[in-house]
């Protein structure tokens, strides 16, 4: 029975291939409105149409895309073992995976009110999307430096060589 619960961590896979496949459409889908606003602009470029906010959407599915990529990286390398990435895109528990997602969501919403901003008609509407955005970014942003505190603090109280990796357990 402990040998099933050991390797229980393994079913992490399953959300790291799903964030994978999904990371995949959103490039598609990010490739695919690139193209629609490359095609507007190259052959219709007297025409008035949206092609800046069909280019924010693109950037949208690209930046959902690439946090969908680091989410999964995070989860494998907590869950399952290590990998040759960046040391930014790793972490060493569930606290510091919320605060990088949180910095990976606060680009998406500045795009998303770009989004909002380049097609609103009401003003008031807009400033209270505005004010909705920078109140969770704020969150998001107290949320990453109580969690870097946590961590330095983690640092300084215990040594390195003590914490049990994945990569260990194998």
């Amino acid at each position: 029975m402990r040998w099933l619960i050991e390797k229980s961590r393994y079913l992490a896979l399953v959300p790291v291939i799903g964030l994978q496949i999904g990371a995949l459409a959103a490039l598609y889908v990010g490739g695919e409105k690139l193209v629609k606003v490359i095609q507007v602009a190259v052959l219709h470029y007297e025409t008035n149409s949206p092609t800046l906010y069909v280019l924010f959407e693109s950037l949208d599915s690209f930046l959902v895309a690439l946090a969908l990529i680091v989410i999964s990286v995070s989860l494998y390398e907590l869950f399952v073992g290590d990998l040759a990435v960046p040391d930014w895109m790793t972490v060493k528990n569930l606290s510091e995976l919320k605060a990088k997602f949180g910095v990976v969501l606060i680009p998406i919403m500045a795009v998303k009110f770009v989004q909002k901003l380049l097609q609103s008609d009401s003003a008031l509407d807009t400033m209270y999307y505005g004010i909705a955005v920078a109140l969770v970014s704020v969150a998001l942003t107290v949320l990453t430096v109580v969690s870097e505190k946590e961590k330095e603090a983690e640092i300084e109280r215990t040594p390195e060589e003590g914490e049990t990796r994945a990569k260990d357990l194998d």
